[in-house]
Protein backbone atom coordinates (compact mmCIF):
# COMPACT_ATOMS: atom_id res chain seq x y z
CA UNK A 1 0.00 0.00 0.00
CA UNK A 2 1.44 3.36 -0.83
CA UNK A 3 1.64 5.98 1.58
CA UNK A 4 -1.08 8.85 1.00
CA UNK A 5 -0.28 12.35 0.91
CA UNK A 6 -2.23 14.82 2.98
CA UNK A 7 -0.90 18.20 0.80
CA UNK A 8 -3.40 19.39 -1.18
CA UNK A 9 -3.72 18.89 -5.11
CA UNK A 10 -2.04 21.64 -7.13
CA UNK A 11 -3.84 23.85 -8.92
CA UNK A 12 -4.62 22.58 -12.76
CA UNK A 13 -2.07 24.49 -15.02
CA UNK A 14 -4.96 26.53 -17.47
CA UNK A 15 -6.53 27.83 -13.65
CA UNK A 16 -2.84 29.42 -12.72
CA UNK A 17 -2.12 33.30 -14.60
CA UNK A 18 1.54 33.14 -14.75
CA UNK A 19 3.08 36.80 -15.15
CA UNK A 20 6.58 38.14 -14.13
CA UNK A 21 6.17 41.00 -11.67
CA UNK A 22 6.06 44.48 -13.26
CA UNK A 23 7.01 46.62 -9.62
CA UNK A 24 9.12 50.04 -9.42
CA UNK A 25 11.41 49.62 -6.64
CA UNK A 26 12.96 53.15 -6.99
CA UNK A 27 13.50 54.40 -10.36
CA UNK A 28 14.14 50.61 -12.08
CA UNK A 29 12.04 47.10 -12.84
CA UNK A 30 13.89 44.50 -10.93
CA UNK A 31 14.15 41.00 -12.42
CA UNK A 32 13.14 38.81 -9.70
CA UNK A 33 15.85 36.13 -11.28
CA UNK A 34 18.56 38.64 -10.83
CA UNK A 35 17.34 39.52 -7.47
CA UNK A 36 17.57 36.13 -6.42
CA UNK A 37 21.37 36.24 -7.20
CA UNK A 38 22.42 39.15 -5.57
CA UNK A 39 25.93 40.63 -5.39
CA UNK A 40 27.74 43.65 -5.39
CA UNK A 41 27.62 46.85 -6.45
CA UNK A 42 23.32 46.22 -5.99
CA UNK A 43 20.40 49.19 -4.69
CA UNK A 44 19.73 49.31 -1.12
CA UNK A 45 16.60 50.04 0.00
CA UNK A 46 14.37 51.49 2.70
CA UNK A 47 11.63 49.33 3.55
CA UNK A 48 9.13 50.91 6.12
CA UNK A 49 6.32 48.87 7.51
CA UNK A 50 3.48 51.10 8.98
CA UNK A 51 0.84 49.73 10.89
CA UNK A 52 -2.40 51.23 11.66
CA UNK A 53 -4.22 49.10 14.59
CA UNK A 54 -6.89 49.57 16.86
CA UNK A 55 -4.25 48.07 19.75
CA UNK A 56 -0.48 48.67 19.57
CA UNK A 57 1.19 45.35 19.47
CA UNK A 58 4.49 44.59 21.91
CA UNK A 59 7.49 45.64 20.15
CA UNK A 60 9.19 42.18 18.81
CA UNK A 61 4.82 40.85 18.23
CA UNK A 62 5.39 43.73 15.25
CA UNK A 63 8.58 43.46 13.71
CA UNK A 64 8.28 39.89 14.52
CA UNK A 65 5.12 39.86 12.01
CA UNK A 66 6.71 41.63 8.99
CA UNK A 67 8.54 38.53 8.51
CA UNK A 68 6.13 36.92 5.59
CA UNK A 69 5.24 40.69 4.37
CA UNK A 70 8.95 40.98 3.74
CA UNK A 71 9.46 37.77 2.47
CA UNK A 72 6.41 38.17 -0.07
CA UNK A 73 7.96 41.56 -0.81
CA UNK A 74 11.03 39.94 -1.93
CA UNK A 75 9.76 36.75 -3.57
CA UNK A 76 7.56 39.53 -5.64
CA UNK A 77 10.97 41.00 -6.86
CA UNK A 78 10.16 44.57 -5.13
CA UNK A 79 13.45 44.41 -3.72
CA UNK A 80 16.72 42.04 -4.36
CA UNK A 81 16.87 40.53 -1.09
CA UNK A 82 15.86 41.09 2.70
CA UNK A 83 19.80 40.56 4.01
CA UNK A 84 20.92 43.47 5.77
CA UNK A 85 23.43 44.47 3.45
CA UNK A 86 20.30 45.14 0.90
CA UNK A 87 17.69 47.05 3.14
CA UNK A 88 17.15 48.79 6.01
CA UNK A 89 14.00 47.90 7.97
CA UNK A 90 11.89 50.21 9.77
CA UNK A 91 8.48 49.02 12.09
CA UNK A 92 6.14 51.65 13.46
CA UNK A 93 2.39 51.31 14.19
CA UNK A 94 -0.48 53.99 15.51
CA UNK A 95 -3.54 53.50 17.44
CA UNK A 96 -6.67 54.38 15.39
CA UNK A 97 -10.07 54.08 15.39
CA UNK A 98 -11.64 51.18 14.14
CA UNK A 99 -12.71 52.36 10.91
CA UNK A 100 -8.81 53.34 9.78
CA UNK A 101 -6.74 50.42 10.47
CA UNK A 102 -4.66 49.46 7.69
CA UNK A 103 -0.65 48.31 6.89
CA UNK A 104 1.01 50.87 4.64
CA UNK A 105 4.64 49.51 2.89
CA UNK A 106 6.99 52.06 1.58
CA UNK A 107 9.97 50.70 -0.18
CA UNK A 108 12.09 53.58 -1.16
CA UNK A 109 15.97 52.95 -3.01
CA UNK A 110 18.48 55.06 -1.16
CA UNK A 111 21.57 53.75 -3.09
Amino acid sequence: MEPQSHLPNPPHPDWVQHSQPKHDAGTQLLDPHQAQKGGKGRSRFCVTITRYGSRPLDVDNGAGGCKPLLDAIRYEGLIPDDDPATIEFQFRQYQVKKPYRRTEVLIEQIA
